[in-house]
């Protein structure tokens, strides 16, 4: 979709501390294999009595002191995770809202889509905004935390270090420090039963392979397919060329998990995405585009006339890409000085 008059007003991240990954191996929580495939250099872990929740609390109520909106103007609040908020009896959006915005009537709604899910409430908050009354405002925050019993951080998924953050922006119509030029959000629901199947279900561990490997090999060339798709479509709506983006924002991923041949294809070099901050924080889950976007902000590695494309994908079932045009230098910075 292509977009005229959305703007981001402001982000903010919360994240956890950092644990060198080295520790992590010298301790055999990690293998050293998957270490130097890798490539992180260190991974954000959360506090052990932090809720999900309350690091997305965190940063929306940064994302909103930075924005200067009043909270009386934010009139949808989108809580996105993959990983439980809290204790049960929580409804999440509804506990962010009361929270961080406090005050008022918002319509409060909670997005899952995996680790796509904070694009996919990007679009879902840029049409809401497009339909609305001027000077309605939304708030998007997202989170995940990954601990045991539900998740072993080093070893659940041997493709990732799962990290413990949030990150938040606050989206109005007429000014701010981004506009989103356009967003492309596409789903395959077909393969949603792979990740389901289990060994148990076969006569024995050759069988359950070959299995596997019929059923995943039509995923993963949807998902491939999809992903380039949901990139050429958003530069297309945004009247932009791949080679005219200063910087890409995705997931971060570990450095094996990268599709190379979908890079050359588009003319990504590493040193124009995100990486370097990445490999320090580990993947976030739903959080990564948003705190990819904020840290280049932050930082001040984008400027004004820069584009920044922010890509995600979620368990081969949903792909999106936004595109986003800078148009204003914040005041706020990573140092905490705002």
């Amino acid at each position: 979709m292509r977009w005229s008059d959305i703007h981001v007003k402001a982000g903010a991240v919360a994240l956890g501390r950092r644990e060198d990954t080295a520790t992590a191996v010298a301790d055999g929580r990690y293998d050293p294999d998957y270490c130097a495939a890798h490539d992180y250099e260190s991974v954000c872990v959360a506090k052990d009595d932090e809720l999900a929740l309350d690091l997305a609390v965190d940063a929306a109520r940064r994302a909103l002191s930075r924005s200067g909106v009043d909270s009386a103007a934010i009139k949808l609040v989108v809580y996105v995770s993959s990983t439980p908020g809290g204790p049960d009896g929580i409804v999440p959006a509804s506990y962010l809202q009361g929270k961080a915005v406090g005050a008022g009537t918002a319509s409060a709604l909670e997005v899952r889509q995996t680790c796509n899910g904070g694009l996919a409430a990007l679009e879902l908050a840029a049409a809401y905004l497009s339909a609305a009354p001027a000077g309605w405002s939304a708030l998007i925050a997202t989170s995940d935390k990954h601990q045991l019993p539900g998740a072993e951080r080093y070893r659940s998924d041997p493709g990732n270090l799962d990290a413990d953050g949030a990150a938040a922006l606050v989206l109005s119509r007429g000014s701010g420090v981004a506009r989103i030029l356009s967003t492309v959000v596409l789903g395959d629901g077909r393969f949603s039963d792979v990740a389901l199947d289990g060994p148990q279900n076969y006569a024995n561990r050759q069988e359950f392979l070959a299995e596997q490997r019929r059923r995943l090999q039509p995923m993963l060339a949807s998902a491939s397919a999809l992903q380039r798709e949901s990139v050429a479509t958003a530069l297309a709506e945004a009247g932009v060329l791949s080679t005219e983006i200063n910087r890409w924002v995705f997931a971060n991923v570990g450095r094996m998990m990268v599709d190379q041949e979908f890079r050359k294809e588009f003319g990504i070099e590493e040193s124009r995405t995100t990486w370097d901050w990445g490999r320090t924080v580990g993947h976030t889950g739903t959080a990564d585009q948003f705190a990819g976007l904020t840290h280049l902000l932050e930082t001040g590695a984008v400027h004004v006339g820069d584009r920044v494309a922010l890509c995600g994908n979620g368990v081969g079932f949903s792909h999106g890409c936004a595109v986003v045009d800078i148009v204003d230098e914040p005041e706020w910075s990573a140092d905490g000085q705002d």
